[in-house]
């Protein structure tokens, strides 16, 4: 098979390599201009603290990601994959009791490190209620991964830096510029708010900013979560985020997001810091939290993958493996990640 994807944010290139191993020859195409992969802190968390529950698939995601990571370290001679500790300062009396509960449990077990009398009382001026570990945490130093595996795409001939015309798409037979595929996957972002194929579907704009900081006093061995994460990178440096700012998508950070971060920031250290580093990226959102994966209804061999929101890196490994078996071997994609959960207006 033959096909076109568009975008090489993380699903684009985990749709390519899965693709590339089944076999296809693959045209991978990016207009170079949305960062939010690269912007991404890329950490990997099986838990939601909010009310402290597993993460969507949580037992299927991790094991995959973990696995199809370490591939394509070994793929692209790169090192990018980094196993973390994340250190839960609870901020209540019944967070703390929510995980006391949840830490006995087996399905919640195999992410929750038991408490100790060192997790309650771990020294820092911050903790109130005590401190829980997760386990089977990771995450991706997301500028080395998009770099490698560009790079290794460029090795291969089949990266191409431009800007998707849709003037020049037949969506019916899937020719675009006078080249024919089997299907052209659009995993194009935020952007994807201007496919005329697929607008149709609730994708969301949501900007996020992240300052990179430099310390030689705040804790380095494990990422510290409150309100804010801080995620240790080495050389007393760590990454620090995030902000959510609905329906825009300018990649400009901002005085107030920096603010923002900073005063989330006083809930996990009050250590002195400079900033090296202020960045903005577009999520790609969805309001009931899911993916946009499936064929167009009118065009099937138009395909979305879009909507990972932020849990990305996360979710892409499985998801992309999932939608290259749907479209080279037809099995069925997760409902709850289908495009047919939302309603399709036929265009006249």
């Amino acid at each position: 098979m033959k096909i076109l994807v568009v975008g090489s944010g993380v699903a684009g290139i985990c749709l390519t390599h899965e693709l590339l191993q089944a076999g296809c020859e693959v045209v991978l195409i990016d207009n170079d201009k949305n960062a939010s992969s690269v912007v991404a802190a890329g950490i990997i968390n099986p838990l939601v603290f909010r009310r402290m529950t597993l993460s969507w698939r949580v037992s299927e995601l991790v094991p995959f990601a973990r696995k199809k990571y370490t591939e394509l370290e070994q793929l692209t001679g790169n090192s990018f994959f980094h196993p973390l500790v994340i250190r839960r300062l609870f901020a209540s009396e019944q967070e703390l009791g929510f995980w006391k509960t949840k830490q006995e449990l087996p399905e919640f077990s195999e992410y929750m490190e038991t408490l100790t009398e060192d997790d309650l009382n771990f020294p820092l001026e911050q903790n109130t209620f005590g401190t829980g570990r997760v386990k089977q945490a990771s995450y991706i130093d997301t500028n080395a991964f998009i770099g490698a595996n560009l790079a290794y795409f460029q090795s291969k001939g089949i990266l191409f830096r431009e800007t998707f015309d849709h003037g020049e798409l037949n969506a019916g037979q899937a020719i675009y510029k006078g080249h024919s595929y089997d299907f052209i996957v659009f995993a194009e972002g935020k952007d994807a708010r201007y496919n005329p194929l697929f607008s149709y579907l609730p994708l969301q704009q949501t900007k996020g900013e992240l300052l990179t900081i430099e310390s030689t006093g705040i804790y380095a061995k494990e990422s510290l979560n409150r309100k804010c994460f801080l995620l240790p990178l080495g050389n007393n440096r760590f990454k620090v985020g995030s902000t959510y700012a609905w329906d825009t998508d300018d990649t400009i950070p901002t005085e107030a997001g920096k603010q923002a971060i900073a005063e989330n920031l006083k809930s996990v250290t009050s250590e002195a810091y400079t900033i090296v580093e202020h960045k903005a990226g577009v999520r790609p959102t969805v309001p009931d939290r899911r993916p946009l994966m499936g064929l167009h209804p009118d065009y099937p061999k138009m395909v979305i993958a879009n909507g990972l929101g932020t849990k990305g890196y996360m979710i892409a490994p499985l998801l992309m493996h999932e939608l290259a078996n749907h479209l080279l071997k037809g099995t069925e994609l997760n409902a709850e990640s289908h495009i047919s959960r939302f309603p399709y207006t036929r265009h006249s």
